[in-house]
């Protein structure tokens, strides 16, 4: 589980596609004195397992379904990406219950920095009308990893406010229009709705 408060911003040192998906070597600095062989971590908010440590860098396996289903699979050597490592007992928890699990992928179609007020308009690239119905105005959701509170919605597209602190911390702060991003829904909204769902089915 994360709590969607990036850690640190890594780098994609180096991919190589594998018979059973992809492998992935990340640079993440200092951040890599807190993981172990076997840990989660968030990478632009996918959940995946650290399989090797060195100084300075952790490496991941990526399979086809998470390749096809999130943007790590159009990613190259150079991309930046956020981190987070798994939360921990005792840790604070910040941010919301993020479990890493992408719902859909979206393209942010507007990015505005009127007033030096920075928003971003996201639409999404799947047409998952449940998922989309789930996203409501000051819920949270998260992009590429990093928890948000969405500020406006329609039935097509939602926006999010960014305060300089999540500008200069994560890779949203070089965000564009097109760009296109990893969408987790809120999973307590998701959870209350399924509930209710079977609740309703049950009658």
């Amino acid at each position: 589980m994360f709590t969607g408060l990036v850690q640190s911003v890594g780098t994609i040192a180096h991919h190589t596609a594998t018979a059973s998906g992809m492998h992935l070597v990340i640079q993440c600095g200092e951040m890599a004195s807190l993981l172990r062989r076997g840990d989660s971590v968030s990478v632009h908010g996918v959940c995946l397992t650290a399989v090797e440590i060195r100084s300075g860098q952790f490496e991941v396996d990526v399979i086809p379904q998470t390749l096809s289903m999130t943007t790590l699979g159009a990613m190259s050597d150079g991309d930046s990406v956020n981190l987070e490592p798994a939360l921990r007992m005792g840790d604070p928890m910040g941010g919301h219950i993020v479990q890493g699990h992408v719902d859909s992928i979206g393209e942010i179609s507007l990015v505005d920095r009127t007033d030096g007020q920075w928003r971003i308009r996201v639409k999404s690239l799947r047409n998952d009308r449940d998922s989309l119905a789930l996203i409501t105005a000051q819920g949270s959701i998260t992009l590429n990893g990093v928890s948000l509170t969405i500020a406006h919605c329609t039935a097509d597209w939602f926006e999010v406010a960014l305060i300089p602190e999540t500008l200069a911390r994560t890779t949203l702060g070089k965000a564009v229009a097109g760009d296109r991003v990893n969408i987790e829904i809120d999973s307590v909204a998701r959870m209350i709705d399924q509930a209710v769902r079977r609740h309703l089915d049950a009658r």
